[in-house]
């Protein structure tokens, strides 16, 4: 199984800086079902003539990957989502100065996160400004923020649907072990051929979810984190302050939106409603240096999972890749 991926920028060129975007799965958290994304996202910075080095690192979120923790068990239970944002902020503090040239901290963090890794994102946010002191060498600067699951999860057409079947007589406590009893039957190769001509998945994307589905602890560690996300994840948290913080109040003479939201037009895991409620309450609370968080919504029809098609893989890609041409485009000004 894939467990991490890294795609460094070339070799510096003249004075320009480095900076880390660090991605952020959704759930399930296999940071395979986003190669074929993070190499178009590679393939568009190289292309461009920027003053920053980016680059590329992301890996899955615990308990995805068997060979990474014990049996999961009474005593060792899997990971909530409070347990993933502890254990992704501490992974972006060290992979900062790790994977930085001479284990100098990067000019830069970018935080990338997909529906829950949306959400994983903003909270690293929260806490680290609460407490830089934790991790004062890491410059948090901007966040990406990909059909962003941040409010009333259990609001959502899917949200509701997974309450309705956890309410049913031995769903909540059993649904894992009677998913796994059917799954045992059926080979990897026919949920692969399944996956891949009856729901679509491009071939990298089949081949992934082939493998968690019949990973040992896989399917019962989404489960126990989707779980947590409709039991923890109501109205949005956080004040405006952090969403909408100034250039004078951060000190990093930041002219463009400290966060970039791109939502689906019609999103199984997102009311509407909560949708449109969380955009109107953004423009209302503006910021006194006029830099507001950048939120765009679908026109076309991009599904949730943009990561398990080639074609919208390279879509988002694009979008992305146009934030960051924007935070460069503000950055050259200061």
């Amino acid at each position: 199984m894939l467990t991490s991926i890294w795609k460094p920028a070339e070799q510096l060129r003249g004075t320009q800086s480095r900076a880390l975007i660090y991605f952020v799965c959704g759930n399930p958290g296999l940071i395979g079902f986003y190669v074929d994304f993070l190499d178009a996202l590679r393939g568009l910075l190289d292309s461009s003539q920027s003053s920053t080095a980016y680059d590329i690192y992301g890996r899955n979120l615990l308990g995805f990957c068997d060979d990474e923790h014990e049996p999961f068990a009474a005593d060792n239970p899997p990971w909530d989502v409070d347990g993933q944002v502890a254990g992704v902020y501490k992974d972006v503090s060290l992979v900062s100065r790790r994977a930085s040239a001479n284990d100098e901290p990067y000019d830069a963090v970018i935080l990338m996160g997909h529906s829950i890794g949306a959400y994983i994102c903003v909270d690293i946010f929260h806490r680290h400004a609460l407490d830089p002191g934790r991790a004062p060498h890491l410059n948090l600067r901007h966040g990406l923020l990909l059909f962003p699951t941040i409010a009333s999860l259990a609001l959502s057409q899917s949200g509701t649907r997974m309450n309705y079947l956890r309410s049913l007589p031995t769903m909540d406590e059993h649904f894992v072990t009677y998913a796994k009893a059917l799954l045992r039957i059926v080979p990897q190769a026919t949920l692969r051929c399944i996956v891949r001509n009856v729901m679509g998945f491009s071939p990298c994307a089949a081949d992934v979810t082939a493998e968690w589905l019949k990973s040992r602890d896989g399917l019962l560690q989404a489960l126990h984190m989707g779980k947590s996300e409709l039991d923890t994840i109501f109205e949005d948290k956080w004040d405006d302050e952090l969403w909408e913080s100034s250039a004078s109040a951060t000190g990093l003479g930041l002219r463009a939106p400290r966060f970039f939201m791109f939502y689906g037009r019609e999103d199984h895991w997102v009311a509407d409603h909560v949708r449109d409620d969380f955009i109107e309450r953004r423009r209302r609370a503006g910021d006194k240096d006029g830099v507001r968080t950048s939120i765009t919504v679908d026109e076309g029809n991009i599904q949730h999972a943009f990561c398990t098609k080639e074609h919208t893989s390279w879509t988002i890609a694009r979008k992305v890749h146009g934030w960051v041409e924007e935070i460069d485009r503000a950055h050259r000004q200061e």
